[in-house]
């Protein structure tokens, strides 16, 4: 395979840099997911990794999935060893093998958006309200809240309300949480959250993981939270390779925690990282980009770059 070739000249850097900590910038339209794939392929068919010890994030299953697809279309040999994986559904993963020690059966099942919304319009019902009364929203946001704050019902101590039905959101909460162990089920966020919870109270397991993995490539950085942050740091050993991929420009996670300043400080935890920025756009003509580079570069916490083209 000619990487050379099929890669413009940052791209090919990006793919075959040595460094162990990298951080790539890459602005819309650069093929962000073109670098992640060949370095992933670079990786095992030029560095001989083994496909086992790699382990790529991205935030959805669907391409997840491409990425895995375009690799093993390059590497056929690797399709059945590669773990390309949400970070939700690398912690499922995880708990089916470890969350025993917790006293929890690896048979539970999972709740979705739709499962918590039913059990938590019950639980109205339970506490005197309508199921289409406006405390179902209120409680699923303030548990959605305290999870990415890493805080269960048992950590909370109101003393002053933060707003007027908080205490009535933690009565709910707790019951949501009886309900569901009751039931031997996690939702999304106890998946991260139990995860995070082993690995850092079990060392046993967690030096067996971090065995398991000398590569982890991260896609969409930017709107990676601090739970999924920790989550990545405690799979770490010293000699683990972070490939990491975003752009601070494209944040719009916010809502459900994205930290931007993860990625625009990872210098900070690391401070070799290496930085290239992809910014050649396919997509767009000059004319477009000049707009949108003169609009966006009033962004306060970026990382400066100027997308061009060569359409």
């Amino acid at each position: 395979m000619n990487y050379e070739k099929e890669l413009n000249e940052r791209q090919f850097e990006a793919v075959t840099s040595s460094y162990q900590h990298l951080r790539i910038i890459a602005g819309a339209g650069s093929g962000k997911t073109r670098v992640l794939t060949y370095r992933i392929a670079y990786l095992i068919d030029q560095l001989h990794v083994e496909p086992w010890k790699i382990l790529a994030i991205t935030f959805t299953n669907k391409v997840a999935a491409e990425m895995k697809t375009r690799v093993t279309n390059m590497l056929p040999d690797c399709s059945k060893e590669l773990t390309v994986r949400t970070f939700h559904s690398f912690a499922a993963n995880f708990l089916r093998r470890e969350i025993t020690v917790l006293g929890f059966p690896n048979t539970f099942s999972i709740l979705d958006e739709e499962d918590q919304t039913r059990l938590l319009k019950d639980l109205a019902v339970e506490f005197g309200y309508k199921k289409g009364d406006k405390i179902v929203g209120l409680a699923a946001n303030y548990i959605g809240t305290c999870k990415l704050n890493e805080k269960y019902p048992e950590d909370i101590h109101i003393t002053t309300p933060k707003f007027e039905d908080e205490k009535t959101c933690l009565e709910i909460y707790t019951r949501y949480e009886e309900e569901k162990n009751k039931a031997l089920a996690l939702d999304f966020d106890d998946l991260l959250l139990k995860t995070n919870y082993i690995l850092e109270h079990y060392i046993d397991i967690k030096i067996k993981w971090q065995n398991k993995i000398d590569h982890i490539l991260v896609d969409e950085f930017q709107d990676t939270n601090n739970v999924e942050y920790k989550l990545l740091k405690h799979l770490m050993k010293p000699s683990t390779c972070l490939y990491v991929v975003g752009d601070p420009d494209q944040t719009i996670y916010t809502w459900r925690g994205a930290n931007q300043g993860i990625i625009l400080d990872l210098q900070k935890e690391y401070p070799d990282v290496e930085t290239i920025i992809l910014n050649r756009n396919y997509r767009s003509t000059q004319s477009i980009l000049d707009s949108a580079n003169k609009l966006i570069d009033n962004n306060k916490m970026r990382v400066k770059k100027d997308l061009y083209t060569e359409n």
